[in-house]
């Protein structure tokens, strides 16, 4: 996405705590963004229902399923967090479902406890510079693409952003492009699980088709 190395925060396995993303997202980057700025955050990882309120968190290396609300970060809070940054824009591509699954799909972190019904259209970003694209609807479960050692919703995003969703041959993806391609091949490949996973994105992707992700190279004479 043309963002410099030295922009990069990475944060994977024992370093992926809740202390850890907190503090950068609340400290660090407030005072390292600029008004023009543009944030891209990735997570890839689990999402787990509170028991009590069934509300939807993320999960993180030191978070413990049986208190998710005092260890995970409450998914609301999250996006809100961005939204509240100093920023022109922040996209953010979560890769989780929210279904208490554990290791896509293989069993429950808690038993019995019930998913939370998340609708990423419901989360009011009042800032309206947030664009956030989740990996499933509902309740449905963030499935494993075994065979590209990815997750389902990653590999077609990360795909599509390396050029595959520049459908129109315009050298230019936008949020239209890379949904509309992400949505078909995410579809297309969970329904031979049986399991059918379908992209979400807030808001209306007809309000953000026309936001530019990427300006291909061009291919060299």
């Amino acid at each position: 996405l043309g963002v410099p190395e030295k922009n990069v925060i990475l944060l994977e396995n024992e370093k992926a705590t809740r202390s850890a993303l907190t503090s950068r997202l609340k400290d660090y980057l407030p005072g390292n963004l600029k008004a023009d700025s543009t944030l891209y955050v990735y997570f890839a990882g689990h999402g787990m229902p509170d028991v009590a309120s069934g509300d939807p968190y993320l999960a993180f290396y030191d978070s413990e399923a049986t208190n998710i609300a005092r260890t995970g970060y409450r998914f609301r809070e999250f996006l809100a967090d961005i939204g509240a940054l100093n920023v022109k824009n922040a996209y953010v591509f979560t890769d989780a479902c929210f279904s208490g699954m554990a290791a896509r799909g293989e069993k429950m972190l808690i038993p019995g406890a019930r998913p939370a019904l998340i609708r990423v259209d419901d989360i009011n970003l009042a800032t309206g510079k947030v664009v956030a694209m989740g990996a499933s609807t509902g309740s449905q479960l963030s499935l494993a693409y075994h065979d590209k050692r990815h997750g389902l919703f990653t590999y077609y995003l990360l795909s599509g952003l390396r050029g595959q969703a520049d459908t129109d041959g315009s050298g230019v993806i936008t949020f239209g492009n890379l949904f509309g391609y992400m949505k078909e091949n995410v579809e297309r490949v969970s329904r031979r699980t049986t399991m059918e996973q379908v992209p979400s994105i807030t808001p209306k992707i007809e309000n953000v088709a026309d936001v530019r992700l990427v300006v291909l190279p061009k291919p060299s004479k």
